[in-house]
């Protein structure tokens, strides 16, 4: 019963994306939406089991003795990526069906939006490498048209560098992949922790991860990404697709070797900082919160990289808290962008007279990514730099402290330049009430986040223990 769940959590968006992309107008776009809803049922209805300790398994068309086989793994860990994965998801197709009404090529768009969610399920719960290699480079295609969807010369270039970029860090993470084999002969994940692998291989497959989390130094293609793409795309890139680096480096370096250096720490560590101070000094509204992106993926991959219970447990719930946050952003900016024509944060001003519900959301988001007590960045932010502090790294732990603070910095100065001061923007008219209402969602729950930390961590625990 859980396996067919399991299954169709990842197949339902994957195969359901091709009939998005054969129909036409609102027949389109709802089947766009009820297929991500769908999806988010099906791992819904995992939780339950997993909850308990169970970690639900399938595996079907197997290729060859232990190469390839279509084999899914629904744990702790699993379960955590893909409901935000699948919510996230259904967000942007909601808030896509009034902020691209008007755009040309809507059926590639729908189509690349829920093939999109499709390959993230089937990441989030590949037992295989790769079968979660076939699945990441889908998910790097989508990203690519979705990245230069209004197809003009600037959008084009920049599509094409992110594609490059990542494919050649993921052609990286294949040859780690294949050196793996060769040593293990099999691709399964539970196999392979029998088995040890080498530096040169982990490091390839490391490459892969930071290019697609965009973590220092193969960063700035995600800056660049966000100024061309649609602000629903932009939540989804921020949101939920850079993070299938961090959940790959939790599935093989954490998950299945147990494995970490101290240089990962620091790597993520300056990764963060520098990408924060990259951020106080932009002016493109856009690019700041994508900055902001980059600096927070440093600081998941700090919980990560630390290799005990609490740094795991802080990363995996700071990955709710910055997903939740970071696509409420991208939504709000992209209201801002939609009402006044403007990204310049220098022409922007007093925006929350005329859209309270958006400031207050674009707020609450905000203030959980800074991590400001009661939202839920507060308390995985204490989480990370107790980890870090617990192994002894106290220099490191001061470098986490002080990027937090970074973000309190760019974060408060973002929002002060767009929704405070005198007003800029001449435009009266009212944002549409579904744009709205999906970033208001995204607000509250950031708030909600926070909370009911008690909830999250019993859910978070289940993962850790699958580890510890």
């Amino acid at each position: 019963m859980y396996e067919s769940d399991l299954l169709f959590s990842v197949f339902v968006p994957f195969f359901g994306s091709v009939i998005v992309g054969l129909l036409k107008g609102k027949l389109r776009n709802v089947l766009a939406v009820l297929i991500s809803v769908a999806s988010l049922f099906f791992v819904c209805r995992l939780i339950s089991p997993v909850l308990r300790g169970t970690a639900i398994q399938t595996s079907i068309l197997v290729f060859g003795s232990d190469f390839l086989t279509l084999s899914f793994v629904a744990d702790g860990i699993g379960i955590i990526f893909a409901v935000i994965f699948s919510f996230l998801g259904t967000i942007a197709v909601i808030y896509s069906l009034e902020y691209m009404a008007d755009s040309r090529h809507q059926n590639e768009y729908y189509f690349m939006t829920t093939l999109m969610i499709g390959s993230l399920m089937g990441i989030a719960f590949s037992r295989n490498l790769i079968l979660m290699y076939l699945f990441w480079e889908v998910a790097s295609l989508a990203t690519w048209r979705l990245v230069g969807f209004h197809r003009g010369k600037k959008e084009t270039a920049v599509a094409n560098k992110t594609f490059l970029m990542i494919f050649a860090g993921s052609s990286f993470m294949l040859f780690g992949f294949v050196m793996l084999y060769a040593n293990a002969h099999t691709f399964d994940l539970v196999a392979l922790k029998l088995h040890s692998a080498t530096n040169l291989a982990l490091f390839l497959i490391f490459i892969g991860i930071i290019t697609k989390a965009a973590v220092l130094p193969i960063h700035n293609w995600l800056p660049d990404a966000h100024t061309v793409a649609p602000s629903p795309m932009s939540a989804l890139l921020s949101g939920i697709v850079v993070k299938i680096g961090l959940l790959a480096f939790v599935r093989i370096f954490v998950w299945t070797f147990h494995t970490t250096s101290e240089w990962i720490l620091v790597l993520a560590a300056i990764s963060s900082i520098v990408a924060a101070s990259g951020a106080l000094i932009e002016k493109d509204m856009k690019k700041i919160i994508a900055y902001s992106t980059v600096s927070q993926m440093g600081y998941m991959l700090l919980g990560f990289a630390v290799l005990n219970a609490i740094g795991l447990a802080a990363g995996l719930f700071y990955f709710i808290v910055h997903a939740v946050g970071k696509a409420g952003l991208f939504l709000s900016a992209g209201i801002v962008e939609k009402k006044c024509g403007e990204r310049d944060i220098s022409k922007l001003g007093g925006l929350i007279i005329g859209m309270p519900i958006t400031g207050a959301a674009f707020a609450f988001c905000s203030l959980s990514i800074i991590g400001m007590p009661p939202f839920g960045g507060f308390f995985s932010k204490i989480m990370v730099i107790t980890a870090i502090a617990k192994q002894g790294n106290t220099w490191i732990a001061a470098l986490a402290v002080f990027a937090a603070f970074l973000t309190l910095l760019y974060l408060s100065r973002l929002f002060s330049a767009v929704f405070l001061g005198e007003p800029k923007c001449a435009n009266t008219s009212k944002a549409p009430k579904a744009m709205v209402a999906c970033v208001l969602c995204l607000g509250i729950l950031s708030l909600a986040i926070g909370l009911f930390i008690n909830k999250i961590l019993a859910f978070v625990d289940i993962a850790v223990k699958n580890v510890f």
